[in-house]
């Protein structure tokens, strides 16, 4: 059966989390990580009763060079404990590979990584674990675990990121057309339907329309190492009340699924 991770909005959020029956926290590093309503530091980090569940730190920022001595020190510091790590940036993979933890990696790059190739590959470099895509299909994501020896992760509730900017696109728009109306923004499609759209100390990221929620499909991702629940622009109440069906698997009438169901093929002209 998988096992559920989760993400919190607080720390009160994440306290209250952990006391559920879930398997293990996501936690976002504060000046190395993007795409979160939280962010932790290593005083804080130390400072939280994990009550023996799993742990996860999210360093999924685009590296800079200014960035790397603060990255270094960070890992030094975490080197030793029993902790997991997502990474974006092949300078995690480089620093961890000095420290010889390259077993504590799970490549996390959004709309990459999405064959069964590219996980072998990044496995053949001692990354044990991968956060998959959502772009691709039931049957795909089946087919990477099946033939790969990778730990998958999955989302499996929750708003899915669509791309990320390091520039400051709401910023920038508002004071391009001279307003400033408010913290909550949505870029609207032709079609009428509204994206999310959320600006933070290291750019912007546009979400899904809604959440992803594989809640009537967890029979059939028993597979899967581990399902995230991501509780970024989800109220805490509904986010604990969702955690809370999905540790007793129940049903629900009607779910957005993302590409789950749903192939895309674009041909080249």
């Amino acid at each position: 059966m998988s096992k559920i991770l989760v993400s919190g909005n607080s720390l009160e959020h994440i306290n209250k989390l952990l006391h559920k029956d879930i398997d293990g926290v996501i936690l976002y590093i504060d000046k190395l990580s993007v795409n979160s309503n939280f962010y932790v530091d290593i005083d804080m980090l130390n400072s939280i009763n994990f009550m023996n569940k799993e742990v996860f730190l999210c360093v999924n920022k685009i590296m800079h060079n200014s960035d790397l001595e603060y990255l270094r020190y960070f890992i030094k510091c975490i080197k030793d404990k029993n902790v997991k790590i997502l990474f974006y940036d092949m300078a995690v993979y480089n620093i961890c590979s000095e420290y010889g933890i390259t077993d504590k990696l799970i490549i996390y790059q959004d709309h990459m990584n999405a064959s069964v190739l590219s996980n072998k590959f990044y496995y053949g470099l001692g990354i044990k674990g991968s956060f998959v895509t959502n772009d691709i299909t039931y049957d795909e994501l089946m087919e990477i675990k099946d033939k790969t020896n990778m730990c998958i992760l999955f989302l499996g509730y929750g708003y899915q990121p669509i791309f990320y900017s390091r520039r400051y696109l709401v910023s920038n728009y508002l004071k391009y057309i001279g307003c400033n109306k408010g913290d909550k923004y949505s870029v609207v499609s032709d079609m009428g339907v509204e994206y999310p759209i959320s600006e933070e100390q290291y750019g912007t990221t546009l979400y899904t329309k809604t959440e992803i929620n594989l809640i009537n499909y967890l029979s059939s991702l028993e597979k899967i190492d581990y399902i995230v629940m991501n509780s970024v622009n989800i109220d805490d109440d509904k986010f604990s009340m969702m955690v809370d069906k999905f540790i007793r698997r129940d049903k629900l009438d009607s779910t957005y699924l993302g590409f789950f169901k749903i192939k895309t093929i674009y041909k080249v002209k």
